[in-house]
């Protein structure tokens, strides 16, 4: 804790304004520091965009190695704030290389590619037009490109992507009858998630929601293929489509201002970088990360697919939630992010007898190129890299150090594994060896906190419970078991996703508790 000092100068009421936006908190002091206040990686994107439009070149790596307000205001550097007026760069066209998720994702969901989508369903201020919001989501898509991708088989085996033009009918809508509400609600979402189709370059379907009886507000159901959408490029979607559609409602044209790097120009970029050998360092320490790992215990056959999944869930109460955001980065000189891992290799070193290799899931956007800024750039960056939990016995302050330890030793975090995997060369001896090692059979993925930062008082009002089902039932899962985080509405949720033919639900049941016990002893040791 430190004494709250307010902004002195411009530059530290500027920080102070746009971490509050983006952390949702009235007063911040000089002195407080981001992480302590429940910041973590996802969030520290969204201060690089906003303070970027303001005028201020924030980075991540500052972010991180300037903590506070105070230290931050001394080493920022200034520019031109951003001007609306249009976009300023040009439209890209062309074909696109695949990233290393794109290429993990082709190699392994073969079944049926096309449906494999990210979705919201959020409740919609009551007065919202479903024309205006239909002309919000075109304007959406013309802004980013990716959302325009379009996808055809290469004749060698794999997939190509590149851009083509917006297509019509993004958005429908469907009246649902009071009676048989929750089915009706599934149906419309199961139609927009089968619609997804790669070649024909429809990524984007949304269905406007209206619900019979007065009192209940609109919804907006949105399906996004995986293959251009992250969770970073959910906040940026859902900002844009609440800017697109007020500008549009007060007569005036969309206008989202500049791009930022285009999803080719990353692409590109990270493909030569690789290929020139930039890497090649770090594969020592990525086949020695995948190799060796302690398998998972099963109750069955070792095998799921997205049809059969099932679900435990756990709720932090709010109280909890805080104590682990806000309390214990303080207390044990880390960040939420190795809270949770903390608490999560401890329960599975239990399980499994030793210590269990995760397949952990991080943002991506990193910072490798001066002349790229990915901090408003719409796609999936996502990284998905081996890590082994050596979490030891003893008091959790011990404990979370050995995690922060390993944790900080991952390379670029986490970049390079995907790109030596998938970039190099098809007969390169990395990419070979990466290729034979076997994939964690659990997976782990920290949301970051999806409560709005206007307080629910915009175009989305609230976040609702999922609809359909956003995979194909016949693909195979790559994992046995992922387990999803996200701070929502001021608590802490934990989905444990499993297959009962491999993991009995009182398994996965007995594990979900164990992580919550742990989470909440960390809690309360943060608060002594």
């Amino acid at each position: 804790t430190t004494e709250h000092t307010p902004p002195r100068t411009p530059t530290e009421h500027l920080l102070a304004t746009t971490w509050a936006t983006v952390l949702g908190t009235e007063e911040i002091g000089i002195h407080d520091n981001f992480f302590d206040l429940g910041g973590d990686s996802i969030l520290s994107i969204q201060v690089i965009s906003h303070a970027r439009r303001a005028g201020l070149q924030l980075t991540s790596k500052l972010m991180f190695t300037h903590q506070t307000i105070a230290e931050l205001a001394s080493v920022v550097r200034h520019a031109e704030p951003e001007t609306t007026g249009g976009d300023v760069a040009e439209a890209v066209a062309g074909r696109v290389e695949l990233t290393p998720v794109q290429r993990w994702f082709f190699d392994g969901h073969t079944t049926d590619p096309d449906r494999y989508a990210m979705s919201v369903h959020v409740a919609l201020a009551p007065d919202t037009d479903p024309a205006v919001l239909a002309r919000a989501l075109e304007a959406i898509v013309d802004h980013h490109d990716a959302l325009r991708m379009r996808y055809a088989p290469d004749g060698e085996g794999g997939w190509a992507q590149e851009y083509g033009e917006r297509p019509d009918g993004l958005l429908t809508v469907r009246d649902i009858p009071a009676d048989g509400a929750e089915a009706a609600l599934h149906d419309a979402a199961d139609e927009a998630q089968r619609a997804l189709d790669l070649r024909g370059g429809a990524l984007v379907k949304g269905v406007f929601l209206r619900t019979a009886g007065a009192d209940t507000p609109p919804r907006l159901f949105l399906a996004v293929h995986h293959l251009v959408m992250d969770g970073v490029s959910w906040r940026i979607l859902l900002e844009d489509l609440a800017t697109a559609y007020a500008q549009l409602a007060e007569g005036r044209p969309a206008d989202l201002g500049a791009r930022t790097s285009s999803y080719q120009h990353w692409a590109r970029r990270l493909t030569d970088h690789v290929r020139s050998g930039a890497l090649d360092h770090e594969t020592g320490y990525w086949r020695k990360a995948s190799a060796g790992a302690v398998d998972l215990p099963c109750d069955g056959p070792a095998s799921s697919t997205y049809g059969e999944v099932a679900a435990e869930s756990v709720v932090l109460d709010r109280e909890t939630t805080e104590a682990l955001l806000h309390r214990a980065p303080a207390a044990f000189r880390t960040q939420i992010n190795d809270v949770l891992l903390g608490a999560l290799g401890r329960v599975l070193n239990t399980w499994a007898g030793g210590p269990v290799t995760v397949a952990l899931e991080g943002h991506g956007r990193e910072e490798l190129f001066d002349d790229v800024d990915l901090s408003r750039t719409v796609g999936w960056f996502t990284t998905i890299y081996p890590v082994t939990l050596v979490v030891p016995d003893g008091p959790w302050g011990t404990a979370l150090k050995a995690v922060r330890k390993t944790l900080r030793k991952v390379p670029g975090r986490g970049i390079g594994y995907g790109a030596l995997r998938y970039l190099r060369e098809p007969d390169h001896p990395d990419r070979v060896a990466l290729a034979a090692a076997p994939p964690p059979r659990i997976s782990f993925n920290y949301l970051g906190q999806w409560d709005s930062a206007d307080g629910g008082r915009g175009l989305v009002r609230d976040r609702l419970d999922a609809l359909g089902a956003d995979q194909a039932p016949g693909e195979n899962r790559p994992h046995l078991i992922d387990v999803v985080a996200a701070v929502s509405d001021g608590e802490l949720r934990i989905e444990w996703m499993h297959a009962p033919s491999a993991h009995a639900p009182s398994t996965v049941r007995r594990l979900a508790d164990d992580f919550a016990t742990a989470l909440r002893q960390i809690a309360a040791a943060a608060g002594n």
